[in-house]
């Protein structure tokens, strides 16, 4: 099983570790209504309106997720402590120039030197292809290894309960 059902906030941070180049060659786009490959959603949450979708075909029999998200036009930005560790940036948000504000706290403006704080990160959740609810990943994008079927989200959370990657 990749997944647990709880973690504590500061585990919650997208984890990347190893992450290897895309390999086009084994990645193609789909279609997002019939998807047979690997479904992708990013909800960007108080950063963006709306949620964003994505299908990825896997030529081979699977592929790292980092390079999903990749192939899928997500760049994943890390930190200047943690490196590829930590996700800080998902597609260029939170903005490194604009803050931005979650209610109770004080506008934040990200620089990504270190980890992102515990109310405002992004958590990657999976649903295996057997699976009908998400769950958080227990590995970072950087090893996680998706197969056909399955679905990959990213989730901007901003305190308290992270929402889920398909909430509007």
């Amino acid at each position: 099983m990749r997944s647990i059902p709880f973690l504590s906030s500061a585990a919650l941070v997208v984890a990347l570790a190893g992450c290897a180049p895309v390999g086009s060659e084994s990645l193609s786009l789909g279609d997002v209504q019939d998807c047979s490959g690997v479904s992708v959603v990013v909800n960007y949450g108080i950063l963006s309106d709306g949620l964003t979708l994505q299908c990825v075909n896997l030529l081979e029999e699977s592929a790292v997720a980092q390079q999903v998200l990749t192939f899928a036009g997500f760049e994943l930005e890390g930190t200047g402590t943690y490196g590829d560790q930590v996700v800080c940036r998902v597609a260029g948000l939170p903005s490194a120039t604009e803050p931005f504000t979650v209610e109770g706290e004080e506008p934040h403006l990200e620089s990504c030197a270190d980890m992102p704080p515990a109310f405002a990160y992004w958590a990657l959740w999976i649903k295996d292809g057997d699976a009908s609810e998400w769950t958080y990943a227990q590995e970072g994008a950087g090893t996680l290894e998706l197969q056909s079927g399955d679905s990959i989200g990213l989730a901007f959370s901003t305190g308290g309960a992270t929402p889920l990657p398909t909430d509007p």
